[in-house]
């Protein structure tokens, strides 16, 4: 992590982007909203926070509270609340909010929060949502087509963009978090029996290669699927995307699990890995398309490019 911004020290120092607004996931509420803001409190500071029951409405409350002044957005638990707080943040042409500034506290539910080494304890993420240290990100923007060859749809992500059996995992996840190991291998399952490997159509900056396709990343992050760290060699501020395609069946996949969890499964030959600011995929069977791990109607083919630096995130 290279890209950094800081401003003075001074008496706004410790809040320079303004009080911090926090968006948890349900699983939030209970405690962990309450540890983060009674930490905050400790350092002087009060902070608003609301639950996105369902997860589904923390882009709206994003939206109302950036309509209220709030220039620190806070997303608290799981990815859903991160993309929804990136969306709100950054639209397909760039910065919706030039000024204000994304927060992450992942709980140990969040692949974003890991790529950037940021605390999962409240008490110790709370530190970083002090003082002026920022990174400027880059923001995956994705097209593909909708429902039954519709019409094309677009989106952006802060993490990742996954196809076929990584999407399928990704999507479920959430559904299952609360049962644990259990949770997780029941995601893996369901993946496994909703996806069928085809054959497909990869083209990159120099080139394009036609091989049967499993599932595929497409990273800004290096981490996805509960944590595993599916492509280590992501940078978020490189302004390239990290692919990584699976060949062959998904099986092959999920046998591999272990070594994902610690970027052990490259190379391989029934992996391939590349960099590229410009991913286009093709397939000749439908697969499922998530983006951040939110599971989105439509279908290949799908093309990702490069939003240079838009997301200010605070570390």
């Amino acid at each position: 992590m290279t890209t950094t911004e800081g401003r003075p020290q001074g008496q706004a120092s410790l809040l320079p982007y303004g009080a911090p607004y926090l968006i948890g996931d349900p699983s939030s509420a209970r405690r962990d909203l309450t540890e983060l803001r009674r930490a905050l409190a400790h350092a002087g500071v009060v902070a608003e926070a609301a639950v996105a029951r369902p997860a589904g409405r923390a882009g709206t409350i994003a939206r109302r509270a950036l309509g209220r002044g709030a220039r620190l957005l806070v997303a608290v638990g799981d990815d859903r609340i991160a993309h929804a707080l990136v969306a709100a943040l950054v639209g397909p042409e760039g910065p919706r909010e030039p000024d204000a500034v994304l927060g992450l506290v992942g709980l140990g539910r969040q692949n974003l929060a890991a790529t950037f080494g940021l605390p999962d304890e409240p008490e110790r993420a709370a530190r970083h949502l002090l003082g002026p240290n920022l990174f400027l990100a880059d923001v995956g923007r994705a097209r593909w087509h909708g429902p039954d060859g519709g019409s094309e749809r677009i989106g952006v992500f802060g993490n990742c963009v996954e196809l076929g059996y990584p999407a399928e995992v990704s999507s479920r996840l959430p559904r299952t978090a609360w049962a644990g190991r259990f949770g997780r291998l029941a995601a893996a399952v369901g993946g496994l029996a909703a996806t069928r490997s085809t054959p497909a159509r990869l083209a990159l900056e120099r080139g394009a290669v036609d091989f049967r396709l499993a599932g595929m990343v497409v990273a800004n992050g290096q981490f996805t699927m509960s944590r595993m760290k599916v492509a280590p060699r992501a940078l978020p501020d490189d302004g390239r995307m990290s692919v990584i395609a699976f060949e062959g069946r998904p099986l092959t996949i999920y046998s591999r699990s272990k070594e994902l969890y610690y970027g052990e499964h490259i190379p391989h030959p029934a992996i391939r890995e590349y960099q590229s600011q410009r991913v286009e995929v093709a397939t000749a069977e439908p697969l499922t398309i998530a983006l951040d791990g939110c599971r989105v109607p439509g279908e290949p083919p799908l093309t990702v490019d490069v939003l240079a630096k838009v997301l200010r995130v605070k570390v």
